[in-house]
């Protein structure tokens, strides 16, 4: 039954003059107009936005940042080019490690996470 008014209405719109179908598109005040684009704009940015946020979401998982195991990153600094300094705990240690391209090396053992006095 609602197949057959929808077909009803496919041919009802082929039926009518090209000139009153793209009048009607005209039709609507200049406010209408820009709130439809303005919702459409929001919706596009909301699309973007919830792609980035979960996309982010399953790389961090897939590299362990929200992992609870004995290491973690505590932090990283860029050091320009391709090299980075990490901070790494493992197993109550803290430990500084050089990354470059193909190549991780650690470079100072700080000794106990707890012992350093910053509280964590």
């Amino acid at each position: 039954m609602r197949a057959m008014s929808v077909v009803a209405t496919l041919m009802a719109l082929g039926a009518a003059p090209a000139s009153a179908q793209r009048a009607s598109a005209y039709d609507a005040s200049p406010a209408a107009l820009l709130a439809q684009a303005l919702l459409s704009l929001a919706v596009v940015v909301g699309v973007i936005y919830l792609a980035y946020y979960g996309l982010r979401r399953v790389a961090d998982r897939q590299v362990g940042a929200d992992a609870d195991g004995p290491m973690r990153i505590v932090q990283a600094r860029h050091l320009g080019g391709d090299r980075w300094l990490y901070l790494v705990e493992v197993g109550g240690r803290r430990i500084i490690v050089g990354g470059a391209a193909g190549h991780i090396a650690p470079i100072a053992e700080l000794g106990d996470a707890g012992s350093d006095g910053d509280g964590t």
